[in-house]
């Protein structure tokens, strides 16, 4: 699932973290008291993992990070251009190398304190710091010293400066072409320092940023309130309150949905209602759905002939047409339609039993013989389910065989993820990746760079020099036409050559809004982070 497959957290006994819900109003919208509250109602598959913009990698957390914080600059929902956020505007050198923000006036946090330059170097410096862990470090690499601070050998990061308190300089040491994409990442919010250097670490469940909506409520397993923030820089927004139920099963999700106690819902059963249909909103996203290989790992390890084999065994046209259909279509490798260096022409794996066997033979495995059972791990989920068992039916038809594990979400992230220097337990994993930007760097780069391997994206643990020198090259061109084709020939490397995961999909999403649901945004970028502050409702007077 994107940046981590939505899965289920065990119920915990029931804990409410009341949070404060007052603060002064003096946006630019103030509440009408005579009306009713407004409040939008969705639904979670499980609890976000967390809501520390610093830790963030899946999302379910990007459905609370990218409504409680912003960063300096955010990405329009339906251009995908890059767009003022606490900036107000910025400037790029002659020679791509400094980017100069200038901070809008009025920015506050949750908290009441007012946003300046130096939260924006803290809040960066936060991210790099070896202590914090974060898998989203590499957001900002490319600034100039961010790896000898990141390292403990400077005490500050050489290219990050603040003239004067609302402006910040970021100096790179070479252009880096998607670099204001990438700071529109939820890893690049900015957060106040009095809250997030509590060693308490109360804010993992009382976050403090910018955004429209403050988190005033949080009942584990249950739910996660997020009411309008009324000093917004953008304007209060119309909705009062924000509700994210969490709930498991797909069915009892549903049947809240049909009975009214959610307004969305992120899941569409394959056997929809006719009634129910016309409120069903389709559009494609940017992202792919895949099952992962385990490259430090006996069998998977060092035999991409074995890896091809099971890519053609693997009958993605009926997963898509016929077990699932939907807005997901088959996929042949890891660009998605719509982004520039997307390869028409890529082959793929084309469902081949004839060729699936004659690859396994040559993988050393003549009609599987000699070949132990392979877990396949994919976390709590129906559809998660249903596809392992039609690829596990797959690959048994050609000799392969697999063994299924379903787990709960940490123990699935701890299984695929391991550690930048050991390999996680799982030898095949469901997952899949929604970009963050509108470039083939959102998705080669996190995945695929071997810089990334571990729990910083690189799951698969793939290591290839040539095409690492493909996608860092890409980097430093400003033609885009020079950059996409560096894009495909990498592609191309990692998907006809080395085959480090089976390629399963190209997203796209099928979403329930209520008819009374107005404002609603449809975005490449996925249902979570369809812009809440959008929203308003206009139900039917009872």
């Amino acid at each position: 699932m994107t940046r981590g497959s939505r899965a289920r957290l065990a119920v915990a006994a029931a804990f409410v973290c009341a949070l404060p819900l007052g603060l002064a109003a003096c946006g630019s919208r103030s509440p009408d008291k005579t009306a009713p509250r407004q409040v939008f109602r969705f639904r979670l598959r499980e609890e976000p993992p967390t809501v520390d913009p610093a830790q963030m990698t899946d999302n379910l957390s990007e459905a609370i990070v990218m409504n409680v914080f912003r960063g300096l600059v955010a990405m329009d929902p339906e251009s995908l251009a890059v767009v003022p956020a606490v900036a107000a505007s910025w400037t790029v050198s002659p020679d791509n190398l400094t980017y100069t923000f200038r901070l809008r006036d009025g920015v506050t946090f949750h908290n009441g304190r007012a946003l300046e330059a130096q939260d924006v170097v803290w809040s960066f410096e936060r991210v790099l710091k070896k202590e914090t862990h974060s898998p989203r470090r590499w957001l900002l690499e490319p600034v100039t010293g961010a790896l000898d601070f990141a390292a403990g050998k400077a005490s500050s990061v050489t290219g990050l400066s603040t003239p004067d308190p609302r402006t910040v300089v970021l100096h790179l040491d070479r252009p880096f072409a998607p670099f204001l994409g990438m700071l529109t990442m939820g890893g690049a919010s900015i957060v106040p320092r009095e809250v997030y250097e509590n060693p308490e670490k109360s804010y993992l469940r009382a976050p403090v940023g910018c955004g429209p909506f403050k988190v005033v409520r949080w009942e584990p397993s249950s739910l996660i309130e997020m009411a309008a923030f009324d000093r917004y820089y953008g304007g209060r927004p119309a909705i009062d309150l924000v509700q994210a139920r969490i709930i498991e099963n797909q069915v009892t999700a549903f049947q809240e949905y049909r009975t009214g106690g959610l307004d969305s819902l992120d899941e569409v059963p394959t056997d929809l209602p006719a009634d129910v249909e016309p409120e069903v909103l389709r559009y494609p996203l940017l992202g792919i759905g895949y099952i992962g290989f385990n490259l430090d790992r006996a069998p998977l390890k060092g035999n991409p002939a074995l890896r091809q084999a099971i890519n053609y065994a693997v009958d993605k046209e009926y997963l898509w047409s016929k077990l699932l259909p939907g807005a997901n279509i088959p996929g042949r490798g890891l660009i998605p339609p719509g982004i520039a260096g997307y390869d028409a022409d890529l082959p793929g794996y084309p469902h081949d039993e004839a060729k699936a066997r004659s690859l396994l033979a040559r993988a050393g495995y003549p009609a599987g013989r000699g070949l132990a059972p392979i877990s396949l791990w994919f976390n709590t989920s129906g559809d998660n389910r249903r596809i392992a068992e039609q690829v596990q039916a797959d690959l048994r038809g050609v000799g392969v065989p697999v063994t299924l594990r379903e787990v709960d979400w940490a123990a699935y992230l701890k299984a695929v993820e391991g550690s930048a220097e050991t390999a996680g337990e799982a030898q095949m994993f469901r997952f899949g990746w929604s970009l963050d930007y509108p470039d083939a760097d959102a998705v080669l780069r996190p995945l695929l760079h071997s810089k990334n391997v571990g729990p910083a994206g690189n799951y698969f643990r793939y290591r290839n020099p040539a095409f690492d020198d493909l996608v860092d090259r890409a980097l430093t061109l400003v033609d885009p036409a020079a950059r996409a084709d560096l894009y495909r020939k990498a592609e191309r490397i990692a998907v006809m050559e080395d085959a480090p995961l089976l390629f399963l999909n190209y997203f796209g999403s099928m979403t329930l809004f209520k008819p009374y649901v107005k404002g609603v945004t449809p975005t490449p970028l996925g249902e979570f982070r369809i812009p809440l502050e959008r929203l308003r409702l206009e139900k039917p007077a009872s």
